[in-house]
């Protein structure tokens, strides 16, 4: 697999919009069901995404018995799936960062 940096077009920016967007998708129809509704929904989506969020970008400190583990994130392309896209800035993603964009368009409709 081949190993490429985002040249600067923001597709990794966008995946990771995107990922957020189907985290805040998936945890709202799974609350809803539970019968959740109303403001109590909205924040209790709000805080699982950007929990969720901050645990696979790295901001959250996950540790071990003697070290800490600091995920990865990356996305792969590719016709054949042989391209694996990282960031260009070489270090974790920032996908906490893209919870209130993911919960607004989710609970009042993209911006126009």
């Amino acid at each position: 697999m081949e190993i490429v940096y985002e040249d600067g077009d923001g597709d990794y920016e966008e995946y990771q919009a995107l990922l957020m967007a189907e985290v805040v998708r998936s945890v709202r129809q799974r609350l809803e069901t539970a019968g959740i509704r109303g403001k109590q929904l909205r924040d209790l989506v709000t805080n699982i995404a950007f929990d969720l969020g901050a645990i696979i970008d790295g901001s959250q400190l996950v540790s071990t018995d003697d070290d800490h583990l600091v995920p990865f994130l990356g996305f792969v392309e590719g016709r054949m799936r042989d391209q694996l896209l990282l960031s260009q800035k070489g270090g974790a993603s920032s996908l906490h960062e893209f919870v209130p964009g993911g919960v607004g368009d989710e609970f009042e409709g993209p911006e126009r």
